[in-house]
């Protein structure tokens, strides 16, 4: 992950945000983003990382998309923070375990991760509340500990509490519609698998969302849509 100074982006949580992502699973070397929830020509990117949000705190709060190569490591020392991640492909691993597709990980101080055959990963950096040191590691496609939903077609699994945040991840049994409880300290989704919509676009895997409270709509998901949501942790605007 990049160590530059840090630019700021995406870092006004008062607007609402998509970043639509794409990568070739045939050439692990690529990877390419959109800023907008169209069918536009992707960018492709020099760097195998995508920065959805960065502020300018020291250390920087980080949202990223992070590609590792065969037998690439991605070492994230104690000064940069906590680490929450999801594997999104591929398998990584440390010296305490393996860890595979779907696999939710939090580290409250600092972590090195490695792949031998390559991965992709969500990673957020330095976002942990004051006084969570919660380390996690939940598989989010197995069949344990799936909750009723908010609708009867959906179901939810809970991977985190602290304080006033929440995260979790929100499957769809079957396509419906729904309007979500909202949270009035923000909204964050990561797309993982199926298709979401609102009024307006179609998201795809890979679409990242994050929207202030007015501006949410009802969303329909297809069957087997999963994602990852996470509310309550917007930072307070200066």
């Amino acid at each position: 992950m990049s160590n530059e100074t840090a630019v700021e982006i995406n870092s006004n949580f008062d607007v609402p945000v998509v970043v639509v992502s794409r990568f070739d699973e045939a050439d692990s070397s690529d990877i390419t983003g959109s800023t907008e929830p169209s069918e536009r020509d992707a960018q492709t990117l020099e760097e195998p990382e995508i920065i959805l949000e960065r502020t300018a705190q020291n250390p920087p709060r980080i949202t990223s998309l992070c590609r590792l190569q065969k037998g690439q490591s991605l070492t994230l020392h104690k000064d940069t923070g906590s680490i929450e991640a999801l594997v999104l492909s591929g398998t990584c691993n440390n010296k305490q375990s393996l860890y595979d597709r779907g696999s939710y990980l939090r580290f409250p101080v600092g972590v090195e991760l490695q792949s031998k055959d390559g991965c992709i990963l969500f990673v957020k950096q330095n976002q942990f509340m004051d006084g969570d040191d919660g380390q996690r590691h939940i598989s989010i496609y197995d069949d344990q500990n799936w909750m009723p939903g908010p609708v009867d077609e959906m179901l939810i699994k809970p991977l985190h509490v602290f304080g006033g945040e929440s995260i979790m991840v929100l499957r769809w049994k079957q396509a419906c519609e729904f309007r979500p409880n909202l949270n009035p300290n923000g909204e964050e989704i990561l797309v993982l698998d199926g298709l979401l919509q609102n009024r307006d676009h179609l998201y795809r895997p890979l679409s990242w969302i994050r929207n202030p409270v007015p501006d949410w709509r009802d969303w329909h998901g297809s069957t087997d849509t999963y994602l990852y949501y996470k509310s309550g942790h917007f930072p307070k605007q200066q």
